[in-house]
């Protein structure tokens, strides 16, 4: 069931169910849609209302270095982050670290109902295992880059990847579940004895106020949400909830991201043949060099990864095939067929060439037009010193605006310049020499082009002691009985190079032991 807070006045009597969920994203609705399915009441709170409507209430000053995925990264809308990611799923590495207080073993019986929910097959994500289920022949090159492990993404089709659309549609017509839209969580309503959450206040723009209570309570708002409600939520504990130990907002970390190549003649056409995407039934699978164990300790790296990356020119057939799949998540199809109607002809024969060489050869087509880039994604430091705190400012719901103070350490630097090395002296080893790579690589002093990935993580961390993290593996907030959090805002590290697929391992992990 449907509810716009919007359309409601404000009333004294609480709304009530066993579950309350505070946040409509991929957490918030992974965690609704399984708990409905095992006969849970749910309500669940949204923000926004089902369209990206309220943007600009997103407003978050930056210090540190520019947080590109505070702005461009959230949104404030039924489905969230789904409105708009990529669709790239890579599960745990296989070698965790330490800083994780769960093992890979914990999440691996939550994976395949993750790939279940995103309509992706279940080939395995390990390079040798997937050519041998695949009956593919293994690249050739695999055996000449020794220190690299290599792993095959998987990629939601358009059709899934807008969540609102799949779980999130099933979740507005279940009998169990109510969805209330514009519903601005503005605090969790500490009891006075400290030990629970007896509500969750909320607030609409026109200032109508509500209030929910649940028997557990779970914030899946989001990296930057979530901590800025648990700070701001101060009428009883003036320095937040969960924060006793001064760790809410703590360890925020996102991957660093930026173009180390662009590979072009010769070698272009070496890694087309040898690497470009493989394609079985509705799932694209693209490789990744992850650097291994041995070479992390060899060059003292982070966990950092390579990636080929194809570009598509605006206003190429592939390009325009791009731009209306992508429209399609975003639920504007309509326009984007008008604008393209001349050039619609060049992206049907493209659209064609991708299908055939799926089904003929299992492999994505690539266009002669299309760039080939060589893109580094490296983890930052754990913990990392970036924190988010609450500003002086407020907005227009009466709620303290989030600081993101995002910063990059000179040793996350250092291990884009030496992985950026080690490729460099391998790629011409094995006569890739036509790479063209960046020259402030290898220039100590210049700055690198840096972004974030758009993957906000940590500011509520798990791990095993209350003093140095905000919530247990079992995701619950240290200290209190019915609170919960789900989503990226957990991760202690951003190891996990890609971070949806084991954010909705965990929870569905979560949702498990809520039954129990």
């Amino acid at each position: 069931m449907e509810i716009d807070l919007d359309q409601h006045a404000a009333r004294a009597e609480p709304f009530r169910s066993r579950v309350c969920v505070i946040g409509g994203g991929i957490a918030g609705l992974t965690l609704a849609h399984r708990l409905t399915q095992q006969g849970i009441d749910v309500a669940l709170l949204e923000a926004g209302g089902l369209a990206l409507d309220q943007q600009h209430l997103l407003t978050a000053p930056l210090a540190g270095e520019p947080h590109i995925g505070t702005h461009e990264g959230r949104f404030r809308a039924f489905g969230g982050a789904s409105l708009r990611w990529g669709g790239q799923l890579l599960p745990f590495p296989a070698d965790p670290p330490n800083s994780w207080p769960i093992a890979p073993s914990n999440l691996a019986p939550f994976y395949p109902e993750a790939e279940k929910i995103l309509a992706v097959d279940d080939l395995p994500y390990a390079a040798a295992p997937f050519f041998a289920a695949a009956s593919a022949a293994t690249p050739a090159l695999l055996q000449q880059l020794p220190l690299l492990d290599a792993r095959l993404s998987k990629w939601t089709p358009f059709s899934h990847r807008n969540m609102a659309h799949t779980i999130g549609r099933d979740l507005l017509h279940h009998s169990r579940a109510k969805v209330y839209l514009h519903a601005q969580a503005t605090e969790l309503l500490l009891a006075p004895t400290r030990d629970r959450i007896v509500a969750v206040l909320v607030r609409t723009l026109a200032g109508a106020t509500f209030r929910f209570e649940a028997e557990a309570i779970i914030l899946a708002a989001g990296a930057v949400e979530t901590a800025r409600l648990l700070l701001a939520s101060r009428s009883v504990a003036p320095e937040g909830v969960g924060n006793a130990h001064d760790q809410v907002g703590r360890n925020f970390h996102d991957h660093l991201t930026l173009p180390a190549a662009t590979i072009t003649g010769p070698a272009r056409s070496m890694l087309l043949d040898q690497l470009r995407p493989w394609v079985f039934g509705n799932t694209q699978h693209s490789i990744k060099f992850e650097a291994s164990t041995q070479l992390r300790k060899q060059l003292n790296l982070n966990p950092v990864l390579a990636h080929i990356t194809l570009e598509e020119p605006e206003g190429s057939g592939l390009g325009i095939v791009r731009d209306i799949l992508t429209s399609r998540q975003r639920g504007n199809s309509v326009s984007t067929l008008a604008n393209h109607a001349a050039k619609l002809p060049t992206a049907l024969v493209e659209a064609l060439h991708l299908a055939l060489e799926a089904k003929l050869h299992h492999r994505r087509f690539v266009a002669k037009s299309t760039a080939l880039t060589l893109r580094l994604n490296a983890a930052q430091d754990a913990p990392s010193t970036s924190r988010i705190t609450l500003s002086d400012n407020l907005d227009p719901f009466g709620l303290p605006l989030p600081l993101v103070d995002w910063r990059i350490s000179p040793n996350e630097l250092q291990t884009l310049r030496s992985f950026a090395t080690h490729l460099r002296q391998r790629f011409d080893s094995i006569g890739l020499q036509q790479a063209a790579w960046l020259p402030e690589f290898f220039l100590p002093n210049a700055p690198l082009p840096l972004e974030d990935a758009r993957h906000a993580m940590g500011g509520a961390c798990m791990g095993h002691d209350p003093q140095t993290s905000v919530v247990d593996e079992n995701l619950q907030v240290h200290g209190l009985a019915n609170l919960y959090v789900a989503g990226p805002s957990v991760f202690p590290d951003g190891s996990p190079q890609l971070p949806t697929l084991t954010m909705m391992a965990l929870t569905l992990r979560l949702a498990s032991r809520l039954n129990s």
